[in-house]
């Protein structure tokens, strides 16, 4: 590994990884990348770069002088641009569906609860109240009111129950309405397929399709 006062730089088997000094000021790591660059342009061939400007958040603005630069040496290209730091906004697009919450106690009529990624319910969820969930719904009790999940589109969500009875149930944008009497399933999951929401027994959905929630779940 070469080390510099401004970036690190550090091979890997496609190209090189060049780590920005969070403490350094941005021109000092623009001219140092510039004149790296220029020392290790090859006379042929395509490099591939991953930037990482750690700490440093990358706007446009930034993001548009790091381009210029490379751009100015026609043999390397960027593969990866990368930051440790992100908005409030973009964070919650990229991880909000693999935040998982608790509810202890059953809900009940008149409430309507609404989770920002999965949600495990210990206890019943009774008629006349719902839940909303932008992830999975788990219920250790039985569903008998209403229940959304997926609301913001993820047709992957999955719904299960202890008991699985509900008054109205809904994934992504599909809806399996009240006008018909919903089936009454003990160790329930109700989740999208092609023809649409599938409910059945927990134990017959298939590996591939169990929600990737729970993989997040065993990890803490």
């Amino acid at each position: 590994m070469e080390r510099k006062r401004h970036i690190t730089i550090k091979g890997h088997r496609n190209g090189i990884a060049i780590h920005f000094n969070p403490r350094s000021g941005i021109d000092e790591v623009l001219g140092e990348l510039e004149a790296t660059l220029q020392e290790m342009e090859p006379p042929s061939g395509k490099i591939a770069l991953k930037l990482h400007a750690g700490t440093r958040y990358i706007d446009e603005e930034l993001s548009r002088q790091i381009r210029e630069v490379v751009a100015r040496h026609g043999v390397f290209y960027i593969e990866e641009l990368s930051s440790e730091v992100m908005l409030t906004e973009e964070a919650k697009a990229t991880y909000g569906k693999k935040t998982f919450h608790y509810h202890s106690g059953t809900i009940r009529s008149g409430q309507v609860l609404d989770f920002d990624g999965s949600v495990l319910i210990i206890g019943d969820i009774n008629p006349g109240s719902e839940v909303r969930a932008t992830g999975s719904i788990y219920c250790l009790g039985t569903i008998r009111g209403n229940v959304r999940a997926g609301v913001e589109g993820w047709e992957e969500a999955v719904i299960t129950a202890s008991l699985l009875h509900p008054k109205f149930l809904a994934i992504g944008g599909h809806v399996l309405s009240s006008d018909e009497e919903l089936p009454e399933i003990e160790m329930g999951c109700a989740y999208q397929t092609n023809q649409g929401i599938e409910m059945t027994r927990l134990r017959q959905v298939m590996t591939g399709l169990k929600d990737a929630y729970a993989m997040e779940l065993q990890r803490g």
